[in-house]
């Protein structure tokens, strides 16, 4: 695989669930909802936990959404097996260390991810690709949450570099709309071929594909 291209100041900021790792957010669901006595309630209330941002900036610990899962919907595990639970819908997309490891060679790679510490620690434990990256910036760390412009804007300043020089890559249009609303280069990602086709429309090198 080759991807070149002059501009060698240009940063690659990845969002990492939905972009370098697969999350099914139903299977989270689904898993502790069938350990309570509610679980038609306790799946909704699951969902919202996931959407919550007290626990996406850090504000509410998984130690304490397990607390209210148990008095709330009857969830009849401990903690630890909560805790698995909570982290049980990753799965690695494949194609994408490749495409990091070549990217880390040539230009500066950062994450940049809305999650909680517990997902964040599993991460990091089970899945190299993330160690491509020089540096993450992480929502329950920054107190902010992707599509805030504040959460751009804070990213941009310890990076110290313009916006211009940012290629900001997410699943989720809301959050590539706010990139590009700072002045990033904004792609919202579908699959891997799409974004080595997009790299080519951004004037990359794309050789060796796949």
């Amino acid at each position: 695989m080759v991807i070149s291209r002059p501009n060698s100041g240009l940063r690659f900021i990845f969002d990492v669930g939905g972009v370098l790792i697969r999350h099914d957010d139903a299977l989270l669901c689904e898993g502790i909802a069938a350990l309570c006595d509610h679980p038609e309630r306790a799946r909704k209330a699951v969902i919202e936990m996931l959407q919550d941002p007290l626990v996406g900036t850090g504000r509410t610990g998984i130690d304490a959404l397990h607390l209210g899962m148990v008095a709330d919907w009857g969830f009849r595990g401990g903690y630890s097996q909560f805790l698995d639970l909570w982290s049980s819908h990753f799965s690695e997309l494949p194609g994408m260390m490749p495409v990091l490891e070549h990217l880390a060679r040539h230009h500066r790679v950062v994450l940049f991810s809305n999650t909680n510490e517990a997902h964040w620690s599993y991460l990091m434990r089970h899945y190299a690709v993330l160690r491509c990256a020089k540096s993450a910036y992480l929502s329950y760390q920054l107190g902010l949450m992707k599509p805030d412009a504040a959460s751009f804007q804070y990213v941009l300043e310890r990076e110290g570099c313009s916006a211009g020089q940012c290629f900001f890559v997410d699943d989720r249009v809301e959050n590539v709309a706010a990139a590009r609303g700072v002045g990033m280069i904004g792609h919202a990602f579908t699959g891997v071929n799409q974004f080595a086709n997009a790299l080519s429309d951004y004037g990359f090198e794309v050789r060796g594909w796949g």
